[in-house]
């Protein structure tokens, strides 16, 4: 009879450290929405401009999706190199421009408009700072 005890006693203790092994390994009740999250953030199109020459730019999706009807606002910029519409932009991808400020002043800055889907409705904007002041003057194309 002791011995059965024994048995029940133990075999309800493993059945109650099983379970407490099982809720342990389960996430927190939103912590998978919240990492579902992050991974959408980090896929998502990531805009970078990188300036090689005193006109010379490189426009760069870091991201892990493409953007989609992105469209470049050079403002009063002269763009003489590199489209400034595409149907997509695929990630990992890079755009070259050829960019001349204006006589009259100077452009800070352009504005990427782009959408998550093809034909999606929401417009989203990324403004890139040009760094007009990284490259001398002096420098060549």
């Amino acid at each position: 009879m002791t011995v059965v005890v024994v048995l029940l006693i133990a075999l309800v203790v493993v059945l109650i450290m099983t379970v407490t092994v099982v809720f342990a390994r389960q996430p927190a009740s939103g912590t998978g929405r919240v990492s579902r999250y992050r991974r959408r953030a980090r896929a998502a199109p990531r805009f970078r401009l990188e300036r090689r020459s005193q006109h010379r730019y490189v426009l760069h999706n870091d991201g892990g999706l493409p953007a989609y009807d992105v469209r470049l606002d050079t403002g009063d910029l002269t763009v003489t190199e590199g489209e400034t519409h595409l149907r997509e932009f695929g990630p990992r991808h890079a755009e070259h421009y050829l960019l001349i400020q204006p006589m009259y002043g100077r452009v800070s800055d352009l504005v990427v408009h782009w959408h998550l889907r093809p034909g999606d409705d929401a417009e989203q904007v990324t403004p890139l700072p040009l760094d007009i002041e990284s490259a001398s003057e002096g420098q060549d194309a």
